[in-house]
């Protein structure tokens, strides 16, 4: 009787062919993992350049009113040269108003601070209020954006009141901001206590 030789080669095959899926798979995971670093480091460029964007375009008018409280009739006058202060990213300052620069949201802020100052009050007791208005371009009209106000007793004694406020708004380009005091002569003169600005977050 002949014998013959078999060989199982249907175990080889099988073999090498679990090893190419098997590394098919590993290069197809190495390539979702490069895929997925890609779009990590593609938003984290556009944060960053989006940040860099926002920093330039942050802008501020600070400081105090020259004449310490010195009004254009109703609205505080503001200096945007002094060293703390500055006006920059579009934005212009013309009579008491800052000249929005494009549409966008914004955030708006102030703060006045109020000192006894060797004026004589007009009463015991004193309602300080401050009010920034807006007007915006498309129709000539105040709107008023932000509020705030505290109460003072005058005495002999001396006593400072600071009042500080801000907020989220969409303002249109070419629109005003403002600011209103009920007295303005009791307005602090250093920079640092009294400041009035707005920073572009996002435009349109």
């Amino acid at each position: 009787m002949e014998e013959y030789d078999f060989y199982e080669v249907g175990g080889e095959e099988e073999a090498r062919l679990h090893r190419q899926n098997t590394s098919i798979q590993l290069l197809i995971q190495k390539v979702a993992r490069l895929y997925r670093m890609a779009q990590f480091i593609a938003v984290a460029l556009l944060l960053l350049i989006s940040g860099a964007l926002a920093l330039l375009i942050t802008v501020g008018l600070g400081g105090r009113s020259p004449r310490g409280g010195a009004t254009d009739g109703e609205y505080l006058q503001w200096e945007s040269v002094i060293p703390h202060a500055f006006c920059q990213g579009g934005f212009s300052y013309s009579n008491g108003s800052l000249v929005v620069p494009r549409s966008g949201y914004y955030r708006v802020f102030v703060q006045v601070t109020y000192e006894s100052n060797g004026e004589q009050c007009p009463k015991p007791q004193m309602m300080l209020n401050n009010k920034v208005l807006y007007v915006p371009y498309s129709y000539n009209k105040n709107v008023t954006l932000l509020t705030s106000d505290d109460v003072v007793r005058c005495s002999t004694e001396l006593w400072r009141k600071s009042l500080h406020t801000f907020g989220l708004f969409f303002l249109e380009a070419n629109g005003r901001l403002r600011v209103t005091s009920t007295y303005p002569k009791f307005i602090a003169r250093n920079e640092y206590q009294v400041f009035f600005g707005a920073e572009l977050l996002s435009s349109q």
